[in-house]
């Protein structure tokens, strides 16, 4: 994968998600891994993939170990889906209109609302 080009012709320098080096030389590393977190801003096939940068190969598996271990929560990615829904239809959409928009059925919004409600209730006692 190519890093975007620079304003001077060059290209721009990445960030190891790591350790956070810079790495001017184009031998950084990609890899993908499953984030529930992750709703891209405008190509849904892109939801809940995260594009990890590392320095070289030793940081990259310690990248995805990492996120390996973390759950992946279908309340969450679906959340993300709403909200990009939302975002671009800030008028408001119908029930019917937000799962056109969002590819969830009924029954997944009303699990994601409940996820939310539960996540709010325990950011609030914290």
């Amino acid at each position: 994968m190519e890093s975007e080009k620079s304003g001077e012709g060059g290209l721009l320098p990445e960030l190891c998600d790591w350790c956070g080096a810079i790495v001017t030389d184009g031998t950084e590393t990609y890899g993908m891994v499953p984030d529930s977190s992750v709703v891209h801003v405008s190509n849904p096939m892109c939801d809940g993939q995260r594009l990890l940068t590392a320095c070289g190969r030793e940081h990259l598996v310690a990248l995805q170990e990492q996120y390996r271990r973390r759950p992946f929560v279908e309340e969450e990615l679906w959340a993300g889906k709403i909200y990009r829904a939302v975002e671009c239809d800030p008028e408001g959409l119908s029930a019917e209109s937000l799962t056109d928009a969002t590819g969830l059925s009924l029954e997944q919004i009303e699990r994601c609302m409940a996820w939310l409600k539960v996540q709010v209730r325990r950011l609030r006692e914290e």
